[in-house]
């Protein structure tokens, strides 16, 4: 049975393809470390199947033995590039709702820590989150429900985990929530996810940060 969703005290956030429309950045990073590597860069989607895996694993499935060249010229290529990425239409209004109702706010993600810092301060995003986990910084990464208990902790949650909303749009994202104890929040975007949906239990399923937004604003603070 789905719980009836009630205002969360912290609420963390998955970072690419949830607040940030990154997919297609993501996408094309990736596909020029393949070219500069010799390989053949992504087709259409071909990406999909490794968004939001944890960063060691994806590394070495599409890189194998030259990973640690790859993750060099990746970072290169989003350090010149950062300006193109683009956060989801209203994540900003969600965020600077939130933080006015004094919900604590963090970003668990399994991408380098320095990556992510430095696009949140690119949006100039810094003071809303508390915490930042990403990639390496637990005991595991996601779908682990390590890096959401160390955020937590961070924070200095002194609440239940029910009090605590995870947000994310993936499979790995929900059996983190899962794992960790925490109600979970599903963005779709649109895509089939039922059997997600079935399977994890998120509180809401959404499709984006539009209707999260509309949502907010219609919970009582």
């Amino acid at each position: 049975m789905t719980l009836k969703p009630t205002h969360p005290q912290t609420v963390l956030f998955d970072w690419d393809g949830t607040l940030v429309d990154s997919y297609g950045f993501l996408n094309d990073a990736h596909s020029h470390v393949l070219t500069e590597l010799g390989f053949a860069p992504f087709r259409q989607d071909e990406f999909k199947q490794y968004f939001g895996k944890p960063r060691e694993i994806l590394y070495r499935t599409i890189y194998k033995d030259r990973s640690e060249e790859a993750k060099t010229l990746f970072e290169q290529y989003v350090n010149q590039n950062t300006d193109k990425l683009k956060f989801m239409q209203d994540a900003d209004s969600i965020l600077k709702l939130l933080d006015d109702r004094n919900v604590t706010l963090g970003i668990v993600s399994n991408k380098k820590g320095s990556i992510v810092r430095r696009e949140i301060e690119n949006f100039g995003w810094e003071s809303f989150f508390t915490v930042v986990v990403a990639a390496g910084e637990a005991a595991s990464d996601k779908p682990s429900g390590a890096p959401l208990l160390l955020a937590m902790s961070r924070t200095g949650h002194t609440g239940t985990q029910a009090s605590v909303w995870y947000v994310g749009d993936t499979e790995i994202d929900m059996k983190s929530a899962q794992e960790a104890g925490c109600p979970a929040v599903l963005l779709t975007h649109g895509e089939e996810m039922t059997n997600i949906v079935k399977e994890y239990n998120p509180i809401l399923a959404l499709k984006n940060c539009q209707e999260l937004h509309e949502f907010l604003v219609a919970l009582s603070a």
